[in-house]
């Protein structure tokens, strides 16, 4: 017998003598998935309409991204409870089965997939396997009208991701209104083909917002895969500069970010993860609270165990 072994029983045997059950040692797996909540302070308020857009790396999926899944989604179900938005868009989230397991960890939030059957033409363009884009809301804030993916023309653009468009009745302050929220996943790397998709995508989404909204409080947000004061892919503009050059109808808060050369990632210097606004919201906006939320701060081993993008707020009047 092991000398480990003989502890053990040694243990038990004693917790039995002194009237207490004995009881089988806790094992290495049990251990590895229990894991402790994590404090994070809040960020919302309760007389604002808070946004948020979180890139969850890989979320849910076993074969990439972060490998302890349960570990990921503790993370993001204590920034998400801890921030206390009242709406989020989040991105590449895998796995279904995770993201309702995250929502019912998350007291008083709905919400739904990119591919769920309330999202019209949601499942003919994404599948159960892949990177999808959701909306989560407080329900004491917001109720969904419709839901629906657009610029499904220019899926190829998105690498296979349109967006997902949502309205939702928003009541707050004695004051309901209807508002329009977008989230954005747009194609990645910095090489010139991928510029031009972001590119054609972004023209794609200014001619739809013009004339399918020209006088809605919308917000777009999500990854947007490239800078808005440059581009990442050397030598060229910001493939939303068509957005910067027209300041009457738009507005990126999260320029901000950009002009103080703070970073959306983990990894690299750029402000990726942006928000989008219409002029109608733009005229709400709480200045300066816009953020980066390093929530890497309270959580250990951040990008390895949660996310390679950190969190991007705002906040609206309403």
């Amino acid at each position: 017998m092991s000398r480990q072994r003989l502890s053990l029983l040694l243990l038990a045997s004693l917790a039995t003598a002194c009237g207490g059950p004995a009881e089988e040692p806790t094992s290495e797996s049990e251990l590895a998935t229990r894991e402790d909540a994590v404090t994070i302070p809040a960020r919302g308020s309760a007389s604002t309409l808070d946004f948020g857009n979180w890139n969850i790396e890989w979320f849910g999926s076993t074969s990439n991204g972060p490998t302890n899944e349960s570990l990921q989604l503790s993370n993001a179900r204590d920034v998400i409870k801890g921030a206390d938005l009242d709406i989020w868009g989040l991105e590449e989230v895998v796995s279904t089965t995770s993201f309702n397991n995250l929502k019912s960890q998350l007291t008083g939030y709905a919400g739904f997939l990119a591919n769920d059957a309330t999202v019209t033409n949601g499942s003919a363009y994404y599948s159960s396997s892949e990177q999808k884009v959701g909306i989560l809301y407080k329900t004491s804030v917001a109720s969904l009208v419709s839901a629906r993916v657009i610029l499904t023309s220019y899926d190829s653009d998105f690498a296979g991701r349109p967006p997902l468009e949502a309205k939702l009745r928003v009541s707050l302050n004695g004051h309901t209104e209807d508002i329009v929220v977008i989230v954005w996943h747009a194609k990645a790397y910095d090489d010139s083909t991928s510029w031009q998709r972001r590119y054609n995508a972004s023209r794609a989404l200014k001619s739809y917002l013009d004339s399918t909204y020209p006088a809605t409080k919308v917000m777009v947000f999500g990854d947007w895969n490239d800078d808005v004061d440059t581009s990442i892919t050397s030598g060229k503009a910001s493939p939303y500069k068509n957005f910067v050059d027209d300041p009457a109808d738009y507005s990126f808060p999260t320029k901000a970010l950009s002009d103080a050369r703070i970073a959306t990632t983990a990894s690299y210097p750029d402000a990726i993860d942006h928000q989008l606004v219409t002029n109608e919201l733009k005229a709400s906006y709480v200045s300066g609270s816009v953020q980066a939320y390093r929530v890497d701060s309270y959580i250990s081993n951040y990008s390895n165990t949660t996310s390679d993008h950190f969190p991007v707020l705002s906040r609206y009047n309403w």
